[in-house]
């Protein structure tokens, strides 16, 4: 009763203080288990189900998992803070390597990743931060949960691919898992709701057909009468909204029932899976523009009647000619996979506009992996034709779970890792001097300014006593009252475009505010936003190593106008 209240430090500490003791703590699997459902309640059922039942060994070996992880991630920024191009997979091969120990180790991996992710947002909303609750800490692991996540999605989409039409839910769940990395989205908890959805559809149906029910003793219903029962559930009872934007709120099937809004795909998608859960078999057909469910009398038969449902009320309406379909107009649509990730994709991108993040890369990057018109290179570009051509997915008895990965699997991954290592070598590294302030430098690495002319809010994120040579020819002296001879700024803006600034054209701002947007493009430089500026990491100091006096003046003289 004492030991479960300490902390696992004291519980040591208890254990070594007699022989008796220690054999209680050693043997204690109880103490153990709850230790760990409490500390850890998010991977406590994966412990549970996959585990050995030795919990003391189990807690000791995710405890020593956790270490190596946080280890490896405060290490990357000094060993790729100075390269030139983005990280590669080839550079994060160690935390493969670490998450490739047992069945559960990947899984614990990406989790540790997210959780860092998770704590560090919220230690930098407080305009602190501390060693792995860095901005940069946090932009390094979420590259790595990225490329583990992706190389692990697709193994999984090849390889259902292979087996069978992969359903419309668990198309939507995947687009979503491939571009919200930061976030798991699990196919059971989809089924879950889909499942009670269709409960509630079964039950709303006898209600209706009651009487019918009674004369008859027969619970089969027509595809009619499933389809208008299900179109109450979702649009009369539930009152969901829809939406032709696509973004992380509206694409995620979960948080569309939640908030009874989402985009038109998923809605179209969630009627689809409810009616089949319930009997009435129908397809999502899905052109570039437009889409439409569909409904055959009879599927067995080239020539039987073909119905569009109307979601909305759940009647059956004529197939009427597509304005964008070919002329035959007895063609046969059918639902495809493929289409619909494309569909999203576009969707989502469009949606999203000229915003980069996270999000709108990942959903570029998946482009690559499948294959599409996409002119910038992908890490992903030949994994597709990789695993389709050179790997028996289909020799796999096992349906790839993140949870539990075999050895066979998590080898699998491992070989993407190094597949397109000959055309991603990641050597090229910048040149920079180390930068003492000078007297003429008004501001500092770091601050947050604005243009005089432009009106532009920036980042400063580098300066150079005199306009460069590589810029002077373009820009002309004519503009400048103080002409080259005067401090240039390196800034990042906040239409997220780099460019370079005479110091007569910018000005301080002194309410500055925090910019979330602009931050990813800076993360290797910069630990957090303190309130008026974005604190220097450790290697950006190494290149600016005088600008905290200058930060401070400009604070005080914020303070003392406030004042």
């Amino acid at each position: 009763m004492v030991l479960k209240h300490l902390s696992i430090h004291e519980i040591i500490n208890f254990g070594s203080s007699c022989k008796r003791f220690n054999e209680l703590v050693n043997s204690n699997h109880v103490l153990w288990k709850n230790k760990f459902k409490c500390m850890f309640p998010a991977i406590f059922e994966i412990a549970e189900k996959f585990g050995d039942s030795n919990w003391l060994n189990d807690l000791k070996d995710f405890m020593k998992h956790k270490q190596l992880i946080y280890r490896e991630l405060i290490t990357m920024s000094p060993k790729h803070y100075w390269k030139i191009d983005d990280i590669t997979l080839q550079d994060v091969s160690y935390f493969f390597k670490i998450a490739s120990t047992n069945s559960r180790s990947y899984y614990y991996t990406i989790y540790v990743l997210q959780d860092i992710i998770r704590k560090g947002n919220k230690v930098i909303n407080n305009f602190q931060s501390k060693k792995p609750y860095t901005l940069t800490e946090l932009h390094y692991a979420k590259t790595v949960v990225r490329y583990l996540i992706h190389c692990y999605l697709a193994v999984k989409w090849v390889k259902a691919q292979m087996s069978h039409e992969i359903p419309p839910e668990v198309v939507i769940n995947y687009f979503l898992q491939w571009i919200d990395t930061v976030n798991l989205h699990f196919n059971e908890d989809v089924e879950d709701l889909l499942q009670n959805l269709a409960n509630k559809v079964k039950i709303h149906l006898d209600k209706m057909h009651f009487n019918s029910l009674v004369k008859s003793n027969d619970k089969r219903y027509t595809p009619r009468q499933i389809f208008v029962a299900t179109s109450q559930i979702l649009f009369h009872q539930r009152h969901m909204a829809v939406t032709a934007t696509a973004n992380l709120d509206t694409i995620d099937i979960i948080k569309v029932w939640d908030h009874k809004y989402g985009n038109q795909i998923v809605l179209f998608a969630i009627f689809q899976a409810v009616a089949k859960r319930c009997g009435a078999e129908c397809e999502l057909i899905v052109f570039s523009n437009h889409l439409f469910l569909q409904w055959r009398s009879d599927e067995s038969h080239p020539n039987a009647q073909v119905f569009n449902i109307n979601v909305a009320t759940g009647e059956l309406e004529p197939k009427r000619r597509c304005p964008f379909a070919q002329s035959n107009q007895n063609a046969r649509y059918r639902y495809s996979a493929d289409s619909l990730l494309q569909c999203l994709h576009s969707s989502f991108l469009k949606t999203m506009g000229a915003i980069k993040s996270w999000t709108t890369q990942n959903a570029s990057d998946l482009l690559g992996f499948l294959g599409g018109n996409y002119s910038i290179p992908s890490p992903y570009d030949n994994f597709y034709q990789y695993l389709f051509r050179h790997i028996d997915l289909a020799g796999l008895n096992s349906n790839l779970n993140m949870k539990n990965l075999t050895e066979k699997e998590l080898q699998i991954i491992s070989l993407l890792v190094h597949l397109n290592a000959a055309g991603a070598t990641n050597k090229a590294v910048k040149i920079s001097e180390v930068k003492k302030h000078h007297s003429s430098v008004l501001y500092a690495v770091g601050m947050i300014c604005c243009h005089k002319e432009h009106e532009y809010v920036c980042i400063v994120r580098g300066w150079d006593l005199t306009c460069g040579s590589e810029w002077r020819a373009g820009i002309p002296t004519k503009d400048l009252n103080f002409g080259h001879n005067q401090p240039f700024y390196h800034v990042v803006a906040a239409d997220q475009s780099q460019r370079y600034v005479a110091q007569e054209n910018l000005i301080a701002l002194t309410h500055p505010t925090r910019l979330y947007h602009l931050e990813e493009l800076v993360a290797k430089e910069f630990n957090h936003f303190d309130g008026f500026s974005y604190v220097l990491n450790d290697q950006k100091k190494l290149e600016y190593p005088d600008e905290d006096p200058i930060v401070e003046n400009k604070g005080d003289k914020r303070a003392h106008t406030i004042r």
